[in-house]
Order: C-alpha cells, then sequence, then structure tokens
C-alpha cells in the first residue's frame, strides 16, 4: 500500500507536534534553494519560507539571539484520538501577501488522515513595529472539530549569546520576578512523565502579560498585549533534543557530543468552536541590550499607552503603615469580639499606625465559609461591629476588611448557593484544590481541611452575586476591604455552558470587571480597594497592593509601577531588615506581630524603628516618597571596592537623585561609597532613620548591622 506524503505527516509527525524538533537545520543546498521573505528593521530581522508560510529564521541584527523555524500547528482532537495536530503540512501552499514591514500568510483548508477535509482558514499577519517583531492571527473554523491550541512561530535552536555563559527565562510572580535556567542547567517544570522533553512553561494574558529571557548581557521580550485578558497563551521553554547530562541536567557538553537547544512554542490556547472565527491581539517579540529592566521597560511603553491610575482615598496616598490582626480562623480561634476592636485601633493610635486589615471577620473565620460574607454570632452583632469600626475612624484608624472572593468553601453550610458559579472544567467537574491548615494538628495535617472550588469571574452572574456579599463590608462603615487572592485562580478558562460566558470563558477576563463594579457602589475617595499582590493590569482598579517578600526579593512590581501603593508583612521582633526592605522598595508597613496573631506592644523594637523610617520618609518625601523609584538604575553602590546590591535610586522631577543603601547583615559593620551615573549637581548629603539632619556627604559612610543611610544630590 502507497501513502502518500500527506497521509504519513497525518499519522506520524507526532515528535514535531509535542515539541521535539531537535534542531530545525538544514543543509546549504536546501537554505539557498528557498524562496524566503526576508523582513527587518534595524534591531531585528524574520525570514519566512514562501512555500511552506512559516518562519524560516529569526535574528537580531546584533547577531545576539538567532533561532531557526519550526514551523505552525494547529491542535484538532479528532474523535478517540485528542492527540490529533494540523501543521504547515496538512494545506496547500498559502497565499501570502507582504511589504517591506508587514506579510499575511494565508492557509486554506486543511486535510486530515483521520477526519480528511477540514473547512479551516488559517491567515497569519507578521509585522515589524520599531524593534519589535509582532505576530496576530485570524482564524476561521468551518469544520466540525474544535481547534483547542493554534502555535506560530514555532522556533528552536535558541542558545546564548556568544561570550555569555548563562541563560535563564523570568516573568512576574507575586510582585516580584520569579526566574528559571535555560542554561546552561534546564530546569524541568512539566515532568518527565508529560512531555518527550524537558520544558518549562510561562501563561501570558493571564496574570502576567509578559516574560524575558535573559542572559548575562542582553535579554529577549516575550509579550501578549491583551488588556481584556480574552486568551491565554502559554509560551512553552523546551529543551531539544533532551538533556545532554540529565544527571545535572546540563544542556552543554564539553566533549565531542553537540550541545542541546532551547525551542519556544507560543501555544495560544484559543478553543475556536465549529463555525466560529477568532481573532488574536498582538504576540511581541523584541530584542534588548541589558538586563531585566530593559525587557520590563518595553512591557512599560505599552503600559503607558493605557493604563491610567484608579481614584483612591487621599490617605492611602501619604506615608503610613499598617497592622493584621486575625480574630478569628477556621478552626474557631475566637481571638477577641468585634466590640474590642476599639482596643486595636487604640495601640495603633499610640504607635501611629494608620489602617488595620482586620482578617477573619466574617461567619466561620479565615478561609471558611467564603464567599460568605455575614458576620458571625460568636463574636459579636452587626451593631456592635459598625460601632467598633466608626469609633476607630474617629480615632485616625481605618478598618480594612480582609474579604476573598476567589473560592467557595465546599464545607460550608450553604455552599449550594454558590457551587453553581463554579469554575468548570472540560467534563463538567468543578476545579478543587485543598484549602488552607489552620491552628490544629488536625488541620495542620491536612486532614480537615476545607477544601475549595474557584469562582468563575468570567461569568456576569457571579459578578453580580458577589456585589451582593461586598454590599454587606460596605453597609458595616469599612474604610475599605483587602481582597485575598485576587490574582489568582485555579484554571484559566471555565467551561460552563450556564455561566453567561462563551464556551469556555476567559476566566481572568472578569478579573478587572470585578472591582469595577463594586466601585460604582462606592465613594472612590473614602473607600480603599487593596488586594493580595494584584497583577498588574489589576492596578487599574485595585488602589493598593499587600504581599510578603523575603530574601532574594526582585522589586518587579515596583519597578513597572514606581508609585503604586504597595504594603509588605513585618513580622519579626526586631526587624530592621525587612524595614529596610521597605525604606528601599517604598513600601508601606504591616506590622503582623506572631504572624498577625499579636498586639502591637509585643514588638516594641520593630515599632520604634518602623516609626524612624516612616518619619524619614515624611520629611524627605520629595526623595524617597514622591520621588520615581529606579530600583539600581542611576548610580552604584560599592564596599570594599566590590558592588553592594542592597542599594536603590530614586528620581526627581528635576533629575536629582536620592540613593537608599542598608547593611544587611546582622554582625558585621560595612563602608559604603556611593556614585552617580550621571550627576546634576556637585553637592552630596546623607540621612539616616538614626540621623535625620543632612550632613555633607564625604565619599563614604560606615553603617552598623542592620542600618540604613539614604545620600541625597543637590
Amino acid at each position: 500500500m502507497t501513502i502518500s506524503r500527506r497521509r504519513f505527516l497525518g499519522t506520524a509527525l507526532t515528535a514535531g507536534a509535542t515539541g521535539l524538533i531537535v534542531n530545525g537545520k538544514t543543509t546549504a543546498a536546501a537554505a539557498a534553494a528557498r524562496d524566503l521573505l526576508v523582513l527587518e528593521s534595524d534591531a531585528i530581522l524574520v525570514a519566512i519560507d514562501r512555500v511552506a508560510g512559516c518562519v524560516d529564521r529569526v535574528e537580531s541584527k546584533d547577531n545576539a539571539w538567532q533561532m531557526q523555524g519550526g514551523g505552525m500547528r494547529l491542535h484538532v482532537p479528532a474523535p478517540d484520538h485528542r492527540f490529533h495536530y494540523l501543521s504547515e503540512h496538512h494545506a496547500a501552499k498559502p497565499h501570502i501577501d507582504s511589504d517591506s514591514t508587514q506579510a499575511t500568510i494565508t492557509w486554506s483548508g486543511f486535510e486530515s488522515e483521520r477526519m480528511g477535509k477540514l473547512d479551516i482558514d488559517v491567515k497569519e499577519t507578521v509585522r515589524l513595529v520599531g524593534n519589535a517583531v509582532c505576530f496576530s492571527y485570524e482564524i476561521r473554523n468551518g469544520s466540525p472539530a474544535v481547534i483547542e491550541s493554534y502555535t506560530y512561530p514555532r522556533l528552536v535552536g535558541l542558545k546564548p549569546p556568544a561570550g555569555d555563559k548563562h541563560m535563564r527565562q523570568a516573568a512576574w510572580n507575586y510582585s516580584a520576578m520569579g526566574s528559571s535556567s535555560l542554561w546552561p542547567a534546564f530546569g524541568n517544570q512539566v515532568g518527565y512523565y508529560g512531555y518527550d522533553t524537558p520544558a518549562q512553561l510561562r501563561h501570558l494574558g493571564t496574570d502576567i502579560q509578559f516574560c524575558v529571557v535573559l542572559s548575562d548581557t542582553r535579554g529577549l521580550y516575550l509579550g501578549y498585549h491583551d488588556r481584556g485578558q480574552k486568551q491565554t497563551v502559554q509560551v512553552c521553554f523546551f529543551l531539544a533534543p533532551a538533556y545532554v547530562d540529565s544527571f545535572n541536567s546540563s544542556t552543554v557538553h564539553a566533549g565531542k557530543i553537540a550541545d542541546s537547544a532551547i525551542g519556544i512554542d507560543p501555544n495560544h490556547l484559543c478553543f475556536i468552536q465549529a463555525g466560529a472565527s477568532q481573532t488574536s491581539e498582538a504576540l511581541v517579540m523584541e530584542p534588548f541590550t541589558g538586563d531585566w529592566h530593559a525587557g520590563a521597560d518595553i512591557y512599560k511603553a505599552w503600559r503607558g499607552s493605557w493604563f491610567k491610575r484608579p481614584r483612591m482615598p487621599r490617605w492611602v496616598e501619604e506615608v503610613h503603615s499598617w497592622q493584621q490582626i486575625q480574630i478569628n480562623s477556621s478552626e474557631d480561634r475566637l481571638e477577641f469580639p468585634y466590640k474590642d476592636l476599639t482596643r486595636v485601633a487604640e495601640a495603633c493610635q499610640r504607635w501611629g499606625v494608620k489602617a488595620v486589615q482586620l482578617t477573619g471577620w466574617q461567619i466561620g473565620g479565615q478561609d471558611r465559609d467564603f464567599p460568605l460574607h455575614d458576620t458571625d454570632p460568636r463574636l459579636g452583632i452587626a451593631e456592635e461591629f459598625k460601632a467598633a469600626i466608626a469609633a476607630s475612624k474617629k480615632m485616625g484608624v481605618e478598618i480594612i476588611l480582609f474579604n476573598k472572593y476567589a473560592w467557595a468553601d465546599v464545607t460550608a453550610p450553604r455552599y449550594a448557593q454558590f457551587k453553581k458559579y463554579a469554575i468548570e472544567d472540560p467534563y463538567g467537574n468543578p476545579y478543587m484544590f485543598n484549602g488552607y491548615n489552620y491552628d490544629t494538628p488536625t488541620q495542620i495535617s491536612g486532614i480537615n481541611a476545607r477544601h475549595g472550588t474557584g469562582m468563575c469571574q468570567a461569568s456576569p452572574a457571579w459578578r453580580k452575586r458577589a456585589l451582593e456579599e461586598f454590599r454587606k463590608s460596605v453597609e458595616l462603615g469599612a474604610s475599605g476591604i483587602l481582597f485575598d487572592e485576587c490574582q489568582w485562580h485555579m484554571s484559566p478558562y471555565c467551561f460552563s455552558r450556564s455561566h453567561g460566558h462563551g464556551v469556555p470563558g476567559a476566566v481572568f477576563s472578569g478579573d478587572v470587571p470585578l472591582i469595577e463594579g463594586f466601585r460604582g457602589i462606592i465613594d472612590e475617595e473614602n473607600f480603599l480597594f487593596a488586594g493580595e499582590s494584584p497583577y498588574d493590569l489589576e492596578l487599574q482598579t485595585y488602589d493598593m497592593s499587600y504581599f510578603r517578600i523575603e530574601r532574594g526579593f526582585v522589586p518587579f512590581a515596583r519597578y513597572l509601577d514606581p508609585f503604586a501603593p504597595m504594603s509588605v508583612a513585618v513580622t519579626g521582633w526586631n526587624d530592621r531588615q525587612m524595614i529596610n526592605a521597605c525604606l528601599l522598595y517604598r513600601f508601606s508597613m504591616s506590622y503582623e506581630p506572631r504572624d498577625f496573631h499579636g498586639e502591637l506592644d509585643e514588638m516594641p523594637e520593630t515599632l520604634k524603628y518602623g516609626r524612624s523610617v516612616d518619619d524619614l520618609r515624611r520629611r524627605y518625601r520629595e526623595w524617597l516618597w514622591d520621588a520615581e523609584f529606579r530600583d539600581t538604575i542611576g548610580a552604584t553602590v560599592t564596599r570594599s571596592g566590590e558592588t553592594h546590591d542592597t542599594y536603590t535610586v530614586f528620581r526627581r522631577n528635576d533629575g536629582l537623585h536620592a540613593v537608599a543603601f542598608v547593611n544587611m547583615s546582622d554582625t558585621e559593620p560595612i563602608v559604603c561609597e556611593v556614585a552617580l551615573d550621571q550627576p546634576k549637581s556637585a553637592s552630596m548629603r546623607w540621612v539616616s532613620p538614626e540621623q535625620p539632619e543632612a550632613k555633607p556627604w564625604l565619599g563614604k559612610l560606615e553603617l552598623a548591622p542592620g542600618s540604613a543611610a539614604v545620600v541625597l544630590e543637590g
């Protein structure tokens, strides 16, 4: 039996479908014979094979980044065969329209051995915009099948630029930067059992909109620029053909065996239904020189074209601090009644703390009975709670209620009323997670954990129901809410057919509309919307972000938005280093003795130092609060002739700088020197929390353990 090439590829081209594309290289003769369409700018070159319609190679013009094309791919599950892909080999030669900066490639009709002819048109547009190349598509699905994903351009053969020894991929992660090594070690995130090769994933269009590939000196930006979060793009970094040395997860070999290389598959999880059409936003690829800041600047340029800061209460924009305290946990740890909230506020007043994040105030306690937000009769009656909130506000202490609309407790007596809003998987089952473990040995072992199902933010019906729960906080007279876990969902898609969204619904697309609905019923200048580490798109609607940091923190979110109010937990008894980090990164402090179970008076040393730092920020506000945060850009701090890594730079509107630097050692003093890259003034002074009176800067300063100082230009 004779098997045609197309029929063979329909069943046997599984390696290319899953990512196992070894190098994508061709012989010189084959390359010369190809008919290539070349688009190029001063920064990037894209060559497209006119016969196949696929990218042949992408190169940065400085020769730092060079990748070969690996084709295109549609995942179209066949009956009883979900592992079924179509590629450029399943279509006739595409039609291509082009000019000097743009090409549009159209494939009309595909043929599969399992499914026969499929009425599918794919139109891919490749555009050069500035230093970037942008990819977008328009797909018409006239077939009876569902197109679950579309991948273009598939790229292979990525290695570090010449002379660089390392490569990693990085992106937003809980207001910090999360990164994973690609070279010379490659960490396998997907698992040996799930994929042909080691692989790592980033999901764009959800809580992150871009990621970067970073070498020692250069970077490659990958962004999906869609404010509406209508689609998830799974960026798959894969190692091909495999580890050279799996014991060490190594990509390289010192002998005759060739190194492996990195591939990139931007998998648009499109789920185009039968008879439907879909267009995408721009998938942006741009090379840059420098570290992660330069990559973030590309995103910030796009962000600046649409971002508008929300209206917010004036007090949250001032230098201030918080306390978080738990009033009840899911294990019935009833700490104090509602009426005693005024005692907490009195302590805040003594210590100069402006706001209280009250956790576990609703029925059942923290992480129980959510998303119900009724008061708990074991803590008192609603009128007592309202009175305590009002009395606290008269003292100048704002009460912010810890709320949650992300998931529903399946053990709650009233869970049945929320189950219909649960995010559903393709099989009709709700996505679930374990829940959290509190206080008792039983629950800490997870034995009686209260599992949760995710609430579908893409559902207009759920957002309307959530508004009913939100109104309860408003009626109590709270100064605002802190939406815990506002930045995550158990799945980016919901497949319910009763939620009022498309199938599937993009769950993250409902995050901004949810808070916009809340904002519609309150006075924005007198009610605060805070969230647990809202991702950047959410900062359109959230006034403040709250999160936790630790050693190694990279101020990713702060660099993206230099002025957004952000608060960080301070839990130590003499927590100078965490307070110093708050000074460096322009964070407000949230005091949380005994992990938010204790009183402020339990941590006097922490409170005293924190207050001195806030006093310094108030006194030199134009340098440390109203100036633009630049991280380490614009100055260098050294100690003993080597770079000191714990410093940050603030730039005023007039171009003058402040450089804050700290000694993160608890035992050893250090001597630091500060140099501005482009000084505007020869006059320099320095100040510190302990010595707030400005003194002439003499070129170097000894810092005691746990101490901080600021050099002021001009």
